[in-house]
């Protein structure tokens, strides 16, 4: 019995310091359930898996491997939110998806920086920022 309440506190302690690590402008959330991944996560709540990795950097690790069961994530920030996505398929090119969405391959490029310039590694799965607004800026400040 011991035991269990233990665990139950423990997983309540986790839980609670995932929720206060969220950004103060997070501007929708999601909590981390049994076979998560960062596309899964992406595509069912209209997330980027660029936008996803960037509001939560510190907390995801670069692979994605370390997501936590009950753990919540912040899937968007106040005014820098894309909900308007696309989850790539085999055989997707920027261009093609760019075309479809109505917006140029320059915008498509932007709010998805971790999508090289030349469009060559799309992968199946992966989710894009479809949006005609840019939602990523990649002015650096001095």
């Amino acid at each position: 019995m011991f035991g269990l309440l233990a665990t139950l506190a423990l997983a309540a302690v986790t839980v609670f310091q995932a929720q206060a690590a969220l950004p103060a402008n997070c501007d929708r959330n999601a909590t981390v359930v049994v076979g998560d991944t960062c596309n899964g996560i992406s595509a069912k709540y209209n997330v980027s898996t660029y936008q996803l990795a960037a509001v939560n950097s510190g907390v995801i690790d670069a692979n994605c491997d370390n997501l936590q069961i009950g753990e919540v994530i912040c899937l968007g920030l106040t005014g820098q939110d894309c909900n308007t996505t696309y989850v790539v398929r085999s055989g997707d090119t920027c261009v093609a998806i760019a075309n479809a969405y109505n917006i140029s391959q320059s915008t498509l490029i932007t709010n998805n920086p971790n999508v090289n310039q030349i469009c060559t590694n799309l992968y199946p799965v992966e989710v894009l920022c479809v949006s005609s607004k840019i939602y990523v800026n990649l002015t650096k400040s001095a």
